[in-house]
């Protein structure tokens, strides 16, 4: 059996901590620690970390998967898998034998990262695809990773009105990079089918995607399954609509001299000019560069003062104060 995950611990917060303290949690974490921003020598070791601070929000941040964490808890767990998988309390009638979240997961799981965001496969796009979830948590969730494993023979929420009897939705959680690329994903169904998904690049949230005759069967057959598209949050980038949002830290030379930066994007940083004179909060417009190619990436650009000076430096900014 895999080995218990404490998700509080990995976030930094404690288990009564509200909703947006595990996002706020989250955010600083997944900025300490992502890749992108440390050294290749320490990058495959960020990169684990990096996961694991996404999977602990992945389940923190969602009522049901939560709820569902709590209730068994470690000692419930460590029960379960010190008995090969069937503890005393696993056997008893409050968990109805075997894994002690068989119980819940008849429930489809919504909210923040929910739904087939551990679907299996591999899309070719992004460093963080549902696919690498931990053991423990599919051990809970499903090998789904989002939650859509063990539900049975029906599965899913009902579909909105007007849709026939037998269909039903399911949300189809991304990663921003996957959602930017598309591409064909693989994934299983809960009836052990497997089925390739075509996500167009740059799809957006809240957006449908058919599967036909995949969903809960009737007399007349099966009905159809909509996945419905929900972008997870990302450790630099905000995403309003199509547009990205991302801070950017210039010093005080290259604000008042101008020059040129890296900034990042979702297909890799590119070079970016800054012109002299630019102000503190100053933003900048990369069209094309957001989550489709109909958006923009705006750069908001943070001037930083340097915390120690050495005398060169020291001497140089009194002089510019002196003649200012």
């Amino acid at each position: 059996m895999a080995e218990y995950k404490d998700y509080y611990k990995i976030l930094g917060v404690n288990k009564n901590a509200t909703d947006a303290e595990i996002k706020k949690a989250f955010k600083t974490m997944a900025r300490k620690y992502h890749p992108d921003l440390h050294p290749e020598s320490e990058k495959a070791k960020m990169t684990e970390k990096f996961k694991d601070i996404n999977e602990a929000y992945t389940v923190l941040s969602d009522k049901q998967k939560r709820t569902i964490y709590d209730q068994v808890g470690e000692q419930g767990y460590q029960d379960y898998a010190r008995g090969g998988g069937a503890s005393s309390r696993a056997r008893s009638s409050s968990y109805g034998g075997g894994n002690p979240y068989q119980q819940y997961q008849q429930y489809s799981y919504g909210g923040n990262g929910g739904g087939f965001s551990g679907f299996a496969g591999n899309s070719g796009a992004g460093a963080f695809s549902g696919g690498d979830f931990s053991d423990f948590f599919q051990s809970i969730f499903g090998g789904m990773g989002g939650g859509f494993g063990g539900f049975g023979q029906n599965f899913g929420r009902t579909a909105a009105s007007g849709q026939a009897a037998g269909d039903v939705e399911a949300e189809l959680a991304l990663n921003m990079e996957d959602a930017h690329r598309g591409g064909n994903m693989q994934m299983t169904l809960p009836n052990g089918r497997t089925v390739t998904v075509k996500l167009p690049a740059g799809v957006s949230e809240g957006k449908k995607i058919k599967l036909k005759g995949m969903g809960n069967p009737t007399r007349r057959g099966n009905g159809d399954l909509y996945l419905i598209v929900k972008i997870r949050p990302h450790a630099m980038f905000r995403l309003e609509g199509e547009d990205l949002h991302v801070p950017v830290i210039i010093m005080p030379w290259t604000a008042a001299l101008g020059g040129t930066i890296f900034v990042p994007t979702l297909d890799g940083p590119v070079k970016v000019k800054v012109p002299a004179g630019t102000h503190n909060g100053k933003k900048l417009k990369l069209s094309g560069k957001g989550l489709s190619s109909r958006g923009s990436l705006y750069v908001t650009l943070t001037i930083d003062v340097p915390r120690t000076l050495s005398k060169e430096q020291k001497d140089l900014f009194t002089k510019l104060a002196q003649i200012s």
